[in-house]
């Protein structure tokens, strides 16, 4: 009877109760039943909603659920504290508390105030005695001991001292907000700590009780009322240190193999319900589940429509027959007995072991197949490469070598492809895998694709990400926006900053900007962004993105239709940013164009900001428009600054399609990695190029851009294909290129010491004479062999 009253939790409020009766749920039992483990639960949050519906579930079941492991420990020596005070008063006339320590007796220490005047030195025996314990943290139960420790630090201590004891302080109750839900109706230390076996000296104290003992103690004075206050706090922390005792056999609980403790449910152990799925009901009978598997798509197949016609007609018959010619189970899929091409490799100059250059040629060994794909004028194809290399033996120490080669056996064509089909398509990993096998007959493990891409991605275009930033940070204007990412255990945060030209990605677990002003602390340009405050605090010129303030003027102008003073301001605003949009529209964004409208902006600032305005609205509106008056107008007295932040939220919106197709299930490492992917791809949408043509090596960075635009020197394999295209035909060619002025600033006339680290081979590479000087095809029953 007790689970079925009406739904009265502590920490409830009226309108979370009048919420659940609306659906027609008015008791404990049934609102415990609307509780469904997720298929995945994040990291916990600080704040956010409490789940009501896990709490009925523990008072219902009486048991313990632990939503995410409490991150709590033993330590050596810890310290337990209660304060007991007056709130209305704002006195704390008992400070008390308990040492815990290995191998000691408890030591409980009480410091007490007869009257606020030597509240004071109460606390500073308190912080003397914490002292003695650096590094032992500090636990309590809720915000009143930190509130009171804050108060006490700023206004006897100093501001310096309080970061350092707020870092030691651990509030248990914190954990039974966000990981634990035990099967109480509250969450109060009395309560939890009853649940757990504890009692008090005193079985009715309580908050309430206490401060009556102390105003019997301050009008009699006797000391038996400061005795029970005395004993009842050290109760408290008694109680407080068996809570902690306890969240730590839950932590410990969920570390060990199995998980399993009495009373306790593990959330992530709960069996996940599918909505796709009927829910097996044991009390209900087995009849359902018999129906339900009579209708799956197999058993149909398999056991009913044979009896129809001949079994052999089958599908089910027709799928193994062509399973059994395809081979067992588990067999590599990409084996391929066709090659299209063989490389045979350069022998070695000198012994791998004793640096002998005295080698003798023995035969040549066939090392590895590499699948690619081969893009012709009829389509693409699958094109598989032969390495083989001549094995040698070292006439000084008789050892054999010969060359290694890449142990990564699919080409750079496939991953090009795979990686458009990633970033611009928004397919997952099994998709793509499942595509190139239907299409090219190539089989490549999700899994393994899932690592591969990336190990790929930072080896080939980890440095022009790197150098897309530069671009983007080297530019006079840039433009900001930020969006939320949910993460498979947390969420976080997504930067987009763009030019006209090239855009990167940036993510932060946080929406701090912080990590701006070290960005950004030598930039000296203008930056385009919305209204978010954190901008506010960046120490440099600012363009508010006046779209957003449109819209929010728009938005409010539907709300009060009415309202004729905020109309008047919306409509003489809507004419005076009409007036500069038709000069844009002339004249594009010139400096020269655009300042004779300083004069209407002055106008429209004395006319509505200026003035008083009695409407809710207006007023606002007044305020958020002086506030950021200089900022909506910057790009009056610049060239090519823009009036809206348009760079920065197509780029959002490029990145919104990919997180909509996710739905939380990527982790942190992974959207970094596609981060920088997506990076590549919109700075060649932003300059017209294709992202596939970018990553086969078919066109640059360099290109629909201004070389002004372009800091430093391009990466090494850019700065390759730039000298490549260029078709130079020999070493004294570039020599004259690069003394003359025809060579960009991009490029370095001494590219052998610049790219030394990053890839250099030989100024034929770098000029891409090796490959036709070793190359020799020839036509040996369809397969083609050159010499590498």
């Amino acid at each position: 009877m007790r689970l079925c009253r009406t739904i009265l939790l502590a920490g409830m409020t009226p309108r979370i109760v009048a919420k659940y009766h609306k659906k027609g749920l008015t008791t404990i039992t049934q609102l415990s039943h609307l509780f469904r483990p997720r298929r995945s639960q994040r990291a916990p949050q600080t704040s956010g909603r409490y789940i009501w519906e896990l709490k009925a579930l523990a008072i219902r079941e009486q048991k313990t659920f632990v939503l995410h492991p409490p991150n709590v420990t033993r330590n050596p020596v810890s310290i337990y504290l209660d304060f007991e005070g007056l709130p209305d008063e704002r006195f704390q006339y008992l400070l008390g508390g308990v040492v815990i320590a290995d191998g000691r007796a408890p030591e409980p220490f009480s410091f007490w105030s007869d009257n606020p005047g030597k509240e004071r030195e109460s606390f500073g025996k308190l912080f003397s005695f914490l002292s003695r314990y650096p590094d032992a943290p500090i636990y309590h139960y809720g915000s009143y001991e930190t509130k009171a420790i804050k108060r006490a630090v700023k206004q006897w201590v100093g501001d310096q001292e309080w970061p350092a004891l707020e870092q030691r302080m651990v509030n248990l109750l914190g954990y039974l907000r966000t990981h634990v839900y035990p099967p109480t109706y509250g969450n109060g230390l009395k309560e939890v700590a009853r649940f757990l076996g504890f009692q008090w000296t005193e079985p009715d104290a309580d908050g309430v009780l206490s401060m009556e003992w102390r105003r019997q103690w301050e009008a009699t004075g006797l000391p038996g009322w400061k005795e029970k206050l005395i004993q009842y706090n050290q109760d408290d922390c008694t109680a407080l240190q068996k809570v902690h005792e306890w969240l730590c056999d839950l932590a410990i609980g969920d570390r060990q193999e199995n998980g399993q403790q009495e009373n306790v449910q593990h959330v992530s152990q709960m069996r996940k319900h599918s909505p796709y799925k009927l829910r097996a009901n044991v009390e209900f009978g087995e009849d359902f589940q018999i129906i339900n598997k009579a209708a799956y798509f197999d058993y149909q197949r398999d056991k009913i429509y044979w009896r129809n016609q001949r079994k052999s007609e089958t599908p089910a018959a027709t799928a193994l027959a062509k399973k059994s010619k395809e081979g067992r189970k588990g067999a590599h899929a990409s084996r391929t007995k066709k090659v299209n091409e063989v490389v045979i490799r350069a022998a070695l100059e000198e012994c791998t072991f004793c640096g002998s250059r005295k080698l003798q040629f023995l035969k040549l060994t066939t090392s590895i197949k590499k699948i690619d794909l081969k893009f012709t004028a009829s389509g693409i194809r699958k094109h598989v490469i032969q390495y083989r290399s001549p094995l040698s033996q070292c006439t000084e120490c008789r050892m054999l070598v010969t060359k290694r080669n890449s142990r990564l056996h699919y080409g750079d064509t496939l991953f090009a492809l795979l990686i458009n089909y990633y970033v611009n398509y928004h397919l997952s990993n099994g998709m793509i895998t499942q595509l190139i096998q239907e299409q090219y007959g190539i089989r490549i493990g999700r899994s393994w694709f899932a690592s591969a891409k990336n190990k790929w991605w930072d080896r080939a275009w980890g440095p022009d990400a790197d150098y897309i930033r530069e671009i983007v940070l080297h530019s006079p204007v840039i433009h900001i926006d930020e969006t939320t990412i949910p993460l498979k255990r947390q969420s976080g945060y997504v930067w987009v900053f763009a030019t006209t030209h090239s855009v990167f990605y940036h993510y932060t677990p946080t929406r701090n900007t912080d990590f701006l002003r070290e960005l950004l602390k030598d930039y000296k340009g203008i930056i385009v962004s919305d209204f978010y405050p954190g901008y506010e605090a960046l120490e440099v010129a600012r363009q508010k993105c006046l779209i957003h303030l449109i819209r929010d003027l728009n938005d409010d102008l539907f709300k009060v239709p009415f309202d004729e003073e905020y109309r008047s301001m919306v409509s003489a605003f809507g004419k005076l940013l009409r007036g500069i949009i038709e000069t844009i529209d002339r004249h594009g964004l010139q400096k020269a164009y655009l300042e004779k409208h300083t004069s209407d902006t002055d106008r429209f600032y004395r006319t509505f900001i200026e003035r008083d305005h009695t409407s809710e609205l207006s007023v606002r509106y007044s305020k958020r428009l002086k506030k950021h008056w200089e900022e909506l107008w910057t790009f009056l007295h610049h060239n090519g600054v823009p009036w809206n932040n348009n760079n920065a939220e197509v780029a959002i919106k490029a990145f919104a399609q990919h997180r909509h197709g996710v739905k939380g299930m990527m982790r942190e490492d992974g959207l970094r990695e596609y981060l920088q992917m997506l990076s590549v791809a919109q700075t060649c949408r932003y300059r017209n190029l294709s992202f596939l043509a970018y990553l086969r090596g078919k066109c640059g960075i360099w290109e629909n851009v201004s070389p002004s635009a372009l800091p430093g020197y391009l990466p090494f394999k850019q700065a390759r294909l730039y000298v490549r295209s260029l078709r130079i035909p020999g070493k004294a060619q570039w020599g004259a290129l690069k003394q003359s002025e025809r060579r960009p600033s991009f490029i370095p006339d001494t590219p052998e010491s610049v790219y030394q680290k990053q890839g250099w081979v030989s100024m034929e590479d770098w000029l891409g004479l090796k490959a036709a000087s070793f190359s020799q095809r020839a036509e040996l029953s369809s397969r083609s062999v050159s010499r590498r």
